[in-house]
């Protein structure tokens, strides 16, 4: 449709009104000249205003007769509502909470804005505006306001009806968020859950005044114990303790100065990698509010949380109740789960002390003996030997299934020194030779280093083998648990002794520099090798292919080893006879 420009005043015309009369006069003069469209907004007081002054109204319903379109923002309550009922009748009506502006818009060409209603002389000053970027401008407005706004009719049902409309609304400004959320939690009355992340997001919650807020909720209903809450966070149980290093600390109405577990809340903790990164909070299951946690390094409530989304959609609030729910009775089974944990490592530290105790006399006695049988009757100590044997089986046993349980439950500790790793395999290997047979497998150790070779000293990777010399090219001294190296060659070198019936089982010591400083210890056999089926699970419990064996010592030694910072691997020699088993230390004392 095509409009004449001397039907609206000339653009970039502007002129400001005043006076009741005027001012309806103009209205109507504009009402008289529209051909597509009226719209705009206005306040809650608005809808009286066009209704009760009849000129305007009966220019409304003229406008209605001649097809044209009327669309109106303003705030439906429960004073107004008859009115807007009225504008209904003849214009599409929406609902904004809290609209405040006064404007309207004639064919996109020309703006009235009058300021805001008030009791008396409302219409007492107005501007109108033809220039081109106001009323673009206004236009611009005027649809924001509309495409946030809702249709008049559910304002209307819920007022009348009782019925709240569903709401998701996002708020950006922290100062806000807080209100809201203080809000909230005052309007519950059945229900809180609520989800608290970090111990820092706690003390942030002390410190805007949650915790003495659901105080205060629970002595508001605690005659008619009608008010559950319900609180779940990660480190809830270490809360206090932290909230007092707070510098708030002074400020004795912000500090929380009671126990939170002193109060009627359930408090559960959920595990650190179950954790959201944002507040959860759900009123009476009617009402969630989620708050996002930007910045948990902040001081303070306000600083360290970014936007937020409120809703009373029933669909919403029951997808965070589900979340809540969820984390609720995952919470419950960890718990149940560590306990049960707790009783098997304590039966197991139990039973296998229990086991040492019968057995230590077992040994000693059995020792006693042997050395004391008259004229050395052989069958006799035959069969204490026997006793001897099993009672250490036994005591391998305990200390294996001890060390599992420490490993499986991070109890592993080591008693870091420094020692020379050369007189330590020394020492195993002379004592291993003197106690053997003659005929036994014999141990041998050899200790080879890399030579400096080149004017840059650069380390050549080739290994030049030498008999060791203790106290001068085999000195190496490394920063590790004694007990528990000896523990890991003891394991090697039973295993190699185990899977070869004759020769030399060969333990070297290198110093490697390609993948910085490292000692590497081998244990080399002439033995079956390693079955093949049991390759990519050597180092895992219970793999063994050995009779009566637990599969539990490569485990250990590799928890070890892995505590230590280093590695351990195996493979079979290259000559199809036997395995060598390896392990490497970082170096760090020479």
């Amino acid at each position: 449709m095509v409009f004449h420009n001397d039907e609206y005043p000339q653009h970039d015309k502007t002129e400001v009104l005043y006076g009741v009369d005027i001012i309806i006069k103009k209205f109507l003069e504009t009402f008289s000249r529209v051909k597509v469209s009226m719209e705009g907004s206005i306040d809650k007081d608005g809808p009286f205003l066009n209704v009760s002054h009849e000129p305007i109204w009966n220019g409304y319903i003229k406008l209605k007769k001649r097809g044209i379109k009327l669309r109106c923002v303003t705030e439906v309550t429960i004073n107004n509502i008859q009115y807007c009922k009225k504008l209904m009748e003849v214009a599409e009506i929406r609902h904004l909470e809290g609209i405040r502006t006064n404007f309207a818009i004639a064919d996109r060409k020309e703006v009235m804005l009058y300021g805001v209603s008030q009791e008396k002389d409302p219409l007492s000053q107005a501007i109108v505006t033809s220039v081109k970027g106001l009323v673009d401008a206004q236009q611009y407005m005027f649809e924001n306001l509309w495409n946030k706004a809702i249709p008049a009719e559910h304002k209307i049902k819920e007022i009348e009806e009782g019925i709240k409309l569903d709401v998701i609304e996002t708020i950006t400004d922290p100062a806000k968020i807080q209100t809201l959320y203080l809000n909230i939690l005052r309007s519950a009355t059945t229900e809180i859950m609520l989800i608290i992340p970090t111990a820092n997001a706690i003390n942030h919650q002390a410190g805007i005044g949650v915790f003495n807020l659901l105080k205060e909720k629970i002595e508001e209903y605690d005659a008619n114990k009608n008010v559950s809450i319900r609180l779940l966070s990660s480190q809830i149980n270490n809360y206090y303790y932290n909230l007092r290093q707070q510098q708030y600390q002074k400020e004795q109405n912000t500090l929380l100065s009671f126990s939170l577990s002193s109060l009627p809340i359930e408090l559960r903790n959920i595990e650190a990698d179950l954790t959201t990164k944002s507040i959860i909070i759900i009123i009476d299951k009617k009402e969630s509010l989620v708050i996002e946690i930007k910045d948990d390094t902040k001081d303070n409530f306000v600083d360290s949380v970014g936007f937020a989304t409120y809703s009373n959609s029933r669909a919403t609030v029951l997808s965070y109740i589900s979340i809540f729910e969820s984390f609720w009775k995952q919470s419950e089974l960890v718990k149940k789960l560590k306990e049960s944990e707790e009783l098997q490592k304590d039966f197991v530290h139990i039973a296998a002390h229990e086991l040492k105790n019968p057995i230590q006399p077992i040994l000693g006695l059995s020792s006693l003996l042997m050395k004391n049988i008259p004229d050395k009757k052989e069958d006799l100590i035959n069969i204490i030997k026997i006793i001897n044997r099993n009672a250490k089986k036994l005591i391998q046993l305990t200390s294996d299934i001890l060390d599992v349980t420490k490993i499986e439950t991070n109890n592993l500790k080591l008693n870091m020194e420094v020692f020379n790793l050369d007189d330590l395999i020394s020492d195993i290997v002379e004592d291993y030779n003197n106690q053997a047979d003659k005929d036994a497998l014999k141990l041998k150790y050899e200790f080879l280093y890399c030579k400096i070779i080149d004017d840059d000293n650069n380390i050549e990777p080739k290994i030049k083998e030498e008999p060791t010399k203790r106290g001068t090219k085999g000195s190496i001294y490394i920063l590790a648990d004694k007990t528990r190296i000896t523990q890991v060659l003891f394991n090697l070198i039973n295993n190699a002794i185990k899977f070869t019936t004759k020769g030399i089982v060969k333990i070297t010591v290198e110093l490697k520099y390609d993948d910085g400083k490292k000692v590497h210890i081998n244990v080399k056999d002439t033995g079956s090798g390693i079955d093949l089926s049991i390759i990519p699970h050597l180092f895992s419990k219970f793999t063994t292919k050995s009779k009566g064996g637990t599969g539990l010592g490569l485990y250990i030694s590799k928890n070890i080893i892995a505590a230590h910072g280093g590695k351990i691997w195996a493979e079979n020699n290259t000559n199809g006879k036997g395995t060598t088993f390896s392990f490497s230390l970082p170096l760090t004392i020479q």
